[in-house]
């Protein structure tokens, strides 16, 4: 993995109204990286990744694909391969022809539709009709959509959505494989587990804001529990959880260190 960043945001917001999807975001992401951006759903996540894609624009703040604006030259779009939000597919096409239209729109070779069919483990769903697929094979679909034309990015929108255990498994591998071959990932999940057995660097998002950016080892040797609590009768609420504190370090404090009341 080098340190040229292929993916970079700054200063990236989003308002609808009164409400701030994405606020004030600063993203660098490196080549042959894995990127995990995390949060659970409603903190801005699909928002950011529709941006980074050109799919909407932003309030302020921008992004850099590959060293240029999103603006700068549609063509940079062959190099990215993505999944957005929730598998699609066109419902009364094939596997392989849902493949083989996109395999024309990016100019991919003839063989690339196999290729994609047997990475994903769809060869015996080639000939079925999207719309009947279960969840977990249209993910797979989209997956093989994503990969066909051999990006050099791929930006994921909750890749595992949908996977069995197994599933999740093979994805990770491939994800895995495809970075140690330079290819770089940006994917977002609300699972910690997810990101935590992947990602090389993680950011976590709330309400829109990166919190939070550290490498797979620091994240684990630093990794803290949050709670947010919200309360009718503040007054009350600390009266409570000051006496099951002090019922707490009383339970666990020998009776000759308890202090005399």
């Amino acid at each position: 993995m080098t340190t040229e960043a292929v993916l970079r945001t700054e200063s990236l917001t989003k308002h609808y109204g009164r409400v701030r999807a994405v606020d004030g975001l600063d993203l660098e992401v490196r080549r042959g990286e894995i990127y995990g951006l995390l949060g659970r759903n409603g903190a801005g996540k699909t928002t950011t990744i529709r941006m980074l894609l050109g799919l909407i624009r932003p309030t302020s703040g921008t992004v850099q694909v590959f060293g240029h604006p999103i603006g700068y030259d549609q063509r940079w779009l062959r190099r990215v391969g993505f999944l957005v939000e929730s598998a699609t597919a066109y419902p009364n096409l094939t596997v392989a022809e849902n493949l083989d239209i996109h395999r024309r729109l990016t100019g991919a070779a003839r063989s690339s539709v196999a290729e994609a069919i047997g990475r994903l483990r769809l060869d015996d769903y080639a000939d079925r009709r999207a719309g009947r697929l279960s969840l977990g094979n249209k993910q797979r679909l989209s997956l093989a959509r994503a990969l066909l034309h051999a990006p050099e990015l791929l930006i994921l929108d909750e890749p595992a959505n949908g996977l069995d255990p197994a599933g999740i498994v093979e994805v990770r591998e491939l994800l895995r494989e495809l970075a140690a071959s330079g290819v770089t990932v940006f994917m977002s999940s609300h699972l910690l587990a997810e990101v935590a057995h992947l990602a090389d660097r993680i950011g976590i998002v709330d309400a829109g804001r990166l919190v939070e950016e550290a490498s797979r080892h620091e994240l684990a040797t630093r990794a803290r529990a949050y709670v947010r609590d919200a309360f009718t009768e503040a007054e009350r609420a600390e009266a409570l959880i000051t006496a099951d504190l002090e019922r707490y370090f009383l339970a666990r404090t020998a009776p000759s260190e308890r202090p005399v009341r």
